[in-house]
């Protein structure tokens, strides 16, 4: 009998505002190794260096409560993964710190700062 992949290595769709990622990892990871992970690959794909300056203390890892739509649970980093009631292909919300220490909200687009915009009244 071979044991099912999925369970011991399941992938997990990390969201924030429109950007989504998905990142296999092992059931016995901590939430500390899995933003490593997602550190990773953001800084992999990062041509405009929006993180490169990102640590995992900026990353806070959130998912949202079964009973409630707007409620979420933050992950805490010593936990293992499958201590924290995931399941196979979850999504998870990542969010980071402000600069005035408090965090972002789990739904926030995170527009370009370049972006102008146009009036389009005729």
């Amino acid at each position: 009998m071979t044991a099912d992949i999925r369970t011991t290595r399941p992938y997990f769709r990390f969201k924030r505002g429109t950007l989504t990622l998905l990142i296999e990892t092992r059931a016995t990871a901590k939430i500390s190794n899995v933003k490593t992970q997602l550190l990773s690959a953001l800084q992999a794909h990062d041509e405009d260096n929006l993180f490169a300056v990102l640590n995992t203390s900026n990353i806070k890892l959130l998912v949202q409560q079964a009973d409630a739509d707007s409620q979420y649970r933050p992950l805490a980093d010593t936990t293992k993964v499958s201590d924290c009631g995931l399941a196979d292909d979850d999504a998870i919300y990542f969010v980071l710190q402000k600069d005035d220490g408090s965090w972002e909200d789990p739904h926030a687009a995170d527009y370009d700062t370049d972006a102008q915009d146009v009036d389009m009244s005729y």
